[in-house]
């Protein structure tokens, strides 16, 4: 990270995944705003590109190494943040991937886990270790940028909904984390909310004060710079009014289930297995031929302590 020129009372703001797109133009907002901008990125040439370019045009914007899906530069930057500045203000969790996908029938696991590796347990790793930092400060901001695709509203209502289901349930599962973790934070100072960016081309993005960068950022900046009276657990849309995350059931006609009890010698014994989930697949094909209804209701849960 390059040598900071933050005053004691300059915000702290440091934004995964900020080198383009949307994280590039809430960077340079930012930083426009006063407050002293971290863009991280794996990347060190785009990394350190981005930051000199908003720095030359005398922004507060220096560069950081970090790598959601890698632990040891999360704890890096976490070190080096906490010996500049003592604290962060505002973590903005903005690295994403978005992998074309076939449709849910044909997806892969190791497909899916490229996504959770980066949408849900990169976030999940790189704000559990910088909470530390945001403790400290006065006024902690979490902005998760989320999706549309990661709203059940959105899949019930639009139609330009598509079928991406590595890509969207990681994003609800993004959310879910936003809402939990503000639950857990509840009574401190630090605020944590999830939102829906807008889209950008490149033309627009150079375009420095488009009214197109606006719109598409706004609710970021929003959430970044929420005061002490703004919500909190929270996901919100493009236009910064909360998004209805609600899924309506569709009606089944009445049907007639046959419950049969698998032997207890079923070679069936984990679902995190796959060769025994092979096995049982077999099994219920020499037995039924197929298989009418499929209730996945193995879980797991951990007592919280």
């Amino acid at each position: 990270m390059a040598t900071h020129t933050s005053k004691n009372n300059s915000r702290i703001a440091l934004i995964t995944g900020g080198t383009k797109g949307i994280g590039f133009a809430v960077a340079r907002q930012l930083a426009e705003k006063g407050i002293e901008v971290l863009i991280g990125s794996r990347d060190e040439i785009k990394g350190e590109t981005a930051a000199e370019q908003l720095a030359s045009e005398n922004l507060p914007v220096t560069y950081i190494l970090i790598d959601v899906t890698n632990h040891s530069t999360i704890d890096l930057a976490v070190t080096e943040v906490a010996n500049a500045y003592g604290r962060l203000d505002i973590l903005i969790n903005n690295s994403s991937l978005c992998l074309k996908e076939p449709r849910p029938s044909e997806l892969t696991l190791d497909m899916i886990r490229q996504h959770f590796e980066v949408n849900f347990f990169g976030t999940f790793a790189v704000t559990k270790a910088f909470l530390p930092l945001l403790r400290q400060s006065s006024a902690g901001r979490i902005v998760n940028v989320s999706s549309d695709l990661g709203s059940f509203y959105f899949h019930e209502t639009s139609r330009e909904s598509k079928l991406q289901c590595g890509y969207s349930t990681s994003k609800v599962a993004l959310n879910m984390f936003t809402h939990q973790l503000a639950k857990d934070l509840k009574g401190t100072r630090i605020k944590v909310n999830a939102c829906i960016p807008g889209s950008l081309t490149t033309t627009e993005l150079t375009a420095h004060h488009s009214h197109s960068i606006e719109i598409a950022t706004k609710s970021i900046i929003f959430l970044a710079t929420l005061s002490d009276d703004g919500p909190t657990g929270k996901f919100f849309g493009q236009d910064c009014e909360e998004d209805k995350c609600f899924l309506k059931l569709s009606s089944l006609e009445p049907i007639r289930v046959l419950v049969t009890q698998f032997s207890r010698k079923s070679s069936f014994s984990s679902i995190t297995n796959v060769g025994s989930i092979h096995q049982q697949v077999d099994y219920i094909k020499k037995q039924y031929e197929a298989l009418d209804i499929l209730i996945n209701n193995t879980i797991i849960a951990f007592q919280i302590v």
